[in-house]
């Protein structure tokens, strides 16, 4: 099992950022590929500041814990 490898404020950065994403693709009339891709980066954001860990830092050896 993974530990955790997110610190407070970067958890806190990402899932602002992640809901932001989410609320911009929401107000979109005609929702494209330029949206669905940015819908899937949101949910990553969102995931990773509820889980607390990102697997892309896992792999680059990064703890901001």
């Amino acid at each position: 099992m993974f530990h955790p490898n997110l610190g407070r404020s970067e958890r806190t950065i990402r899932l602002v950022l992640g809901v932001a994403l989410a609320a911009w693709i929401y107000r979109r009339p005609h929702p494209g590929a330029l949206e669905f891709i940015v819908s899937v980066a949101a949910l990553f954001l969102v995931l990773n500041a509820l889980l607390s860990r990102c697997y892309l830092w896992r792999l680059l050896g990064i703890n901001t814990c």
